[in-house]
């Protein structure tokens, strides 16, 4: 008895984690039109007056988004993997190879949200030793290499972000056949 309520738990469970796959997936190409949109405004120009919160919030945004989404579709992704003793050892192996790149692209936009985290932290020690020390030119010009350093960084984490979201839809598109299997499918095989 335990076993068939388990089992129509698991199978409410996985049409959810699948039904938000499938709308991560439209997300992800929304995401990437509106940072290509984002990445032609002019608020990345080289103008020093630009407050970095305007670019920095958006780009939070995108990575936490990106993130998330990359949450949805590895766990739907892992269900849909059959086990090897079903004989499809070459889509199993494709799979994990999706898996492990998108692991590799979250990974990434991890350390990303570090690196801003980072310089918030590295501009307050600059400016602290500025408020200590103003008279000295190395404080001011540390905060101003900080600032341009971010601001580069920042572009290229979008345009990797971008980059991502249209290798994973590319990924999934060539993949589709193998990811999306004809028989019936093994997650019932679960209990």
């Amino acid at each position: 008895m335990d076993i068939d309520k388990n089992e129509k738990i698991f199978t409410e469970l996985y049409t959810n984690i699948k039904q938000q796959a499938e709308k991560s997936l439209k997300s992800l190409v929304e995401n990437a039109h509106d940072i290509e949109n984002f990445l032609q405004t002019d608020i990345f120009s080289q103008n020093e007056n630009t407050n970095l919160n305007l670019i920095i919030s958006p780009v939070q945004n995108y990575l936490r988004n990106f993130i998330e989404i990359v949450e949805y579709l590895t766990v739907w992704l892992e269900l849909e993997i059959p086990s090897y003793s079903d004989s499809h050892d070459f889509s199993t192996v494709v799979q994990n190879e999706i898996l492990d790149e998108i692991a590799s692209m979250k990974t990434n936009c991890i350390a990303y949200m570090g690196q801003i985290v980072d310089y918030r932290e590295q501009r307050a020690l600059a400016n602290k030793e500025l408020f200590k020390r103003p008279q000295l030119d190395d404080n001011y010009h540390l905060i101003a290499n900080l600032d341009y350093q971010l601001r580069r960084n920042l572009k290229i984490m979008l345009i990797e972000i971008k980059s991502y979201i249209l290798r994973i839809c590319n990924i999934l598109t060539k993949n589709k056949d193998l990811i999306h299997r004809r028989q019936s499918s093994h997650y019932q095989h679960y209990f």
